[in-house]
Parts: C-alpha cells; sequence; structure tokens
C-alpha cells in the first residue's frame, strides 16, 4: 500500500478552506489579501481571502467589549471604551450630539475599536482569564465589576477608558465632551 502524501494534503486544503469559507460570513468584507499555507516547502496552497470589518463612515461602529478585544488580537488598534448608564442624561448628550459629528466618526472608526459598556449590565463579562460580574454594592447600586475595574472604582458617568494596542489602559476621560475636546483627548493617548 503506498502513501500519497499529495493525496491527503490536498484534503486538509479543502477542509481548511471549507471551515474558513463557512466561519467567514457575516458583517466583513473580502480584501485582495489571501491566506496562503506551504505545504512541504515547495507547494503553496490559497486558502482564503482575509476579511477585514466593514465600517460605515456615516456612524461610529460600536462593538460589544469581547469582540473589540478579539478584533484588537487579530489587527491592533486602540480601544476605546464607553462606560455609560441608562439613566446618564449626559451620556444620552453625548449620544446624541459628540458621537454623531462627522470628525469624531471618522476619527474614532480610523483609530479605535469603540466600545459601548454599560456599567451596570447584569451580563458577565470574560477578560483576561477573569470573569466580571454584576455587584450589588449597596440597595440601590450595583456595577458590572469590569467597569468598576477599568474606572479604579472612581465612577462617574460618562466615562471614557483608552486601551492601547495591547490592552494597556493609557487612561479616563471623564465626563460630557465636545467633538473638538474629545478629539484632542484621544490625539494626546494616540500620539
Amino acid at each position: 500500500m503506498k502513501f500519497h502524501y499529495g493525496f491527503y494534503m490536498n484534503k486538509l486544503a479543502l477542509i481548511i478552506f471549507s471551515f474558513l469559507l463557512v466561519f467567514s460570513c457575516g458583517t466583513t468584507k473580502n480584501t485582495d489579501k489571501a491566506l496562503a499555507i506551504k505545504i512541504d516547502n515547495t507547494q503553496e496552497v490559497k486558502v482564503a481571502k482575509v476579511i477585514e470589518p466593514i465600517i460605515d463612515n456615516t456612524k461610529i461602529t460600536w462593538y460589544d467589549f469581547e469582540t473589540a478585544i478579539d478584533l484588537s488580537h487579530e489587527n491592533k488598534k486602540f480601544i476605546f471604551i464607553d462606560i455609560y448608564t441608562e439613566w446618564c442624561g449626559w451620556c444620552k448628550k453625548m449620544d446624541a450630539t459628540t458621537f454623531m459629528d462627522p470628525a469624531v466618526i471618522e476619527y474614532m472608526n480610523k483609530h479605535f475599536y469603540a466600545v459601548k459598556m454599560d456599567a451596570e449590565t447584569k451580563s458577565a463579562i470574560a477578560y483576561k482569564g477573569n470573569l466580571y460580574e454584576y455587584k450589588q454594592y449597596n440597595e440601590r447600586a450595583g456595577y458590572n465589576t469590569l467597569a468598576v475595574s477599568l474606572l479604579d472604582s472612581k465612577l462617574s458617568f460618562p466615562s471614557f477608558v483608552v486601551l492601547n494596542k495591547n490592552e494597556v489602559r493609557k487612561g479616563t476621560i471623564v465626563g460630557f465632551n465636545s467633538p473638538t475636546v474629545l478629539i484632542q483627548a484621544l490625539k494626546n493617548y494616540i500620539e
């Protein structure tokens, strides 16, 4: 019985291609780049096109925390985290004004994975081997422990946390910011 190395490698390449094709569906677009796998230093098989998130520059592209972290592992960018609450009037004003400004939208989408994080979410968030859960702090208030950790227990809303490309906190911006003030503050962190 003779072993056919090429036959099995072609089957393996087909399986990998099928797997990538199935899991590459969603809100992504294809680029002209292709992922290649070298087989035994002589053959190169193109497996699938590399995908990247679709960015709509008419609005900020918001992600949940885990998705932003995953995207940052694939394509390094800073992470901007908007920590808000449902009852916060200034948070709503940021959404209606600053985050709708074309210059802010363009700057955020170009340099950041933007995250909306409700500080009072009861959904657990997994990050760096820890599970951050909702914790009741008194009769009326409870917060997700990741929001508390990111803000060093200084809860004020809205607050914005900037993580560098290695997910290290660069700083925090607190309170309502006009478009020009926010862009300048962000430039100070990434330049």
